[in-house]
């Protein structure tokens, strides 16, 4: 079967698809319904879709006698951690457990990307308003200003003329300036789409420290989240541990989970395999302590998970609301000289008129 033009663009689901996929699935099969009945429903439901093909593979995976695995990873379009921990999931018997579980991981996972993409789109969308506003001013309204001194018998010359001529470079200048950023933006964009992620992560973390820090929160929750996850769902701490390093979002912390895995391995002592790492913080790390002794690793790793996840949040929301506040005073004052190098001439010729 061919793919569509919208799958090839894609190496995988967004996660907001993901999460609805699975919560479908698990709550057919805790309602009784059988695998292949159920992906047979989803096919339906997907057919008028942009990614009708995808679920067409798995129902038809499924109905010639195949399992979910099967057709999930025939289908080709889901993350590896998903279609691995849906094998785990059969293997063990908790599928609807696991689906259900996996069902919550993405809708988190699509709601952080969210908040990330909220937090870069709206300065850039406030910054190109105002752009238009101030390229209107130099553009158009100066011109006219200049026509009208003109048109009032006065050249422009002293200090009105450099009053005015300032405004317009201040104008011309911010325009080439938001047109660079533009290019640069572009330019990372492309980059990432063509590979470049780890690169830029490293650039973003040593030219801002606080995004440095959401990164390192970032990881600390998508390392807890797959621990806790793995363990619910019946496997090893081991197990957990060999999956975890190809889901960190940058090298700095895949290292930091692979030398988890091998001080454990030497150890034992999973709660100092993770001091010896610092990927959590101090409190954190005592609280997964207190955690393990009790025999409850799967629940305090749940639980951390949480915490790092609002924090995150709550770090992307602060970011926004101290960036926004500040392009909005930044860009007034911009206009605002700007209306006064037009108005200050205008006020001096009136003056000496009267």
């Amino acid at each position: 079967m061919k793919r569509t033009k919208t799958e090839q663009r894609s190496k995988s689901l967004p996660a907001e698809e993901v999460s609805v996929f699975c919560r479908q699935a698990a709550m057919m099969l805790k309602s009784g319904i059988p695998l292949y009945d159920g992906m047979e429903v989803l096919c339906r439901n997907y057919q008028d879709t942009a990614y009708g093909a995808v679920f067409e593979r798995i129902y038809e995976r499924v109905r010639d006698g195949g399992t979910l695995y099967e057709g999930v990873r025939t289908a080709g379009f889901f993350p590896a951690y998903m279609v691995h921990m849906v094998q785990v999931g059969e293997m063990t018997g908790k599928l609807d457990d696991v689906l259900e579980s996996l069902g919550e991981y993405y809708e988190k996972e699509g709601r952080l990307r969210a908040a990330i993409r909220n937090a870069v789109s709206y300065p850039l969308v406030l910054v190109m308003m105002m752009t238009v506003v101030i390229g209107i001013l130099v553009v158009r309204v100066l011109p006219v200003f200049t026509d009208v001194f003109r048109s009032l018998g006065t050249e422009l010359s002293g200090t009105a003329g450099a009053v005015l001529s300032s405004g317009v470079i201040l104008g011309r200048t911010v325009l080439v300036l938001v047109a660079v950023l533009l290019l640069f933006v572009a330019a990372v964009f492309a980059a990432w789409r063509l590979g470049k992620k780890e690169q830029i992560l490293k650039g973003c973390q040593r030219l801002c420290p606080p995004v440095r820090h959401l990164l390192e929160k970032q990881a600390a929750q998508r390392f807890a989240s797959v621990i806790a996850m793995v363990l619910f769902s019946g496997y090893s701490l081991e197990n957990a541990l060999e999956l975890i390093p190809e889901l960190m979002s940058d090298k700095e912390s895949a290292r930091k989970a692979k030398r988890c895995q091998e001080l454990l391995q030497e150890s034992g002592d999973f709660p100092a395999a993770l001091e010896q790492v610092k990927l959590f913080d101090p409190l954190h790390q005592k609280m997964i302590r207190v955690g393990v002794e009790a025999g409850r690793t799967d629940q305090v790793m749940e639980q951390v998970a949480d915490i790092y996840e609002r924090e995150v949040e709550d770090g992307i929301q602060g970011m926004v609301s101290w960036i926004e506040p500040a392009l909005v005073a930044v860009l007034t004052l911009i206009i605002g000289g700007i209306l006064l190098s037009v108005m200050l001439p205008l006020v001096s010729i009136m003056t000496s008129i009267g």
